[in-house]
């Protein structure tokens, strides 16, 4: 089994910084995912509380489920001192599996940071930990979100109509799916060429 360091380490990119989450990362990201529209098809709201999202980061500090079965990454994506968002993935080990999710505030939106800072966690968890596969459930009205994944290569596999309800709306859900073989032969993620409604 890999030590907490190993598998949770910092990562980066030609632009991006991503640091392992930490408590110490609340006051930044309170800030980062002020906005509502980060929030408009996830369950939630942004963060208010500094010391409540604090003690939320510390739990997730041991990087593991309490039966071990499951690794719990979070990275804080930074570009130069500005956070931007987070990326997190929740590893099955047995199984090989990744389930990868993400929030980015509306200033990094359309100019690439997500998938960027998600391509690069991919990147890891192949070559770092031999995730051979990667799952994203994504709202269907999410549609930014949905390109987003998809110019990594995932395919929709499933839908799952009425997965969850909040905001006072239900939320069928897409299921998209991505092997660690397929992601290996993907090419290099062309520039955006659309105006993005969020993330």
């Amino acid at each position: 089994m890999p030590a907490v360091t190993e598998v949770n380490p910092p990562l980066t990119t030609p632009r991006l910084r991503l640091e392992p989450q930490v408590a110490a990362h609340a006051p930044v990201m309170v800030a980062a995912l002020a906005d509502p529209r980060s929030y408009l098809y996830i369950p939630g709201n942004p963060p208010s509380d500094a010391k409540a999202l604090q003690r939320r980061f510390a739990h997730q500090e041991s990087r593991r489920s309490p039966d071990g079965a499951e690794l719990w990454l979070n990275w804080v994506v930074y570009c130069g001192e500005d956070a931007l968002g987070t990326i997190q993935a929740t590893v099955r080990l047995a199984a090989r599996t990744a389930d990868v999710a993400y929030v980015f505030g509306p200033a990094a939106w359309g100019k690439g940071y997500a998938a960027e800072a998600v391509r690069a966690m991919l990147s890891f968890l192949r070559d770092g930990l031999r995730v051979e596969g990667f799952a994203a459930n994504i709202d269907t009205r999410n549609a930014a979100s949905r390109r987003l994944i998809e110019r990594l290569g995932f395919m929709q596999t499933d839908l799952i109509v009425g997965a969850d309800h909040f905001k006072g709306s239900s939320s069928d859900e897409y299921v998209y799916k991505l092997s660690a073989s397929a992601f290996s032969a993907s090419p290099p993620i062309p520039p955006l060429d659309f105006p993005p409604a969020g993330l």
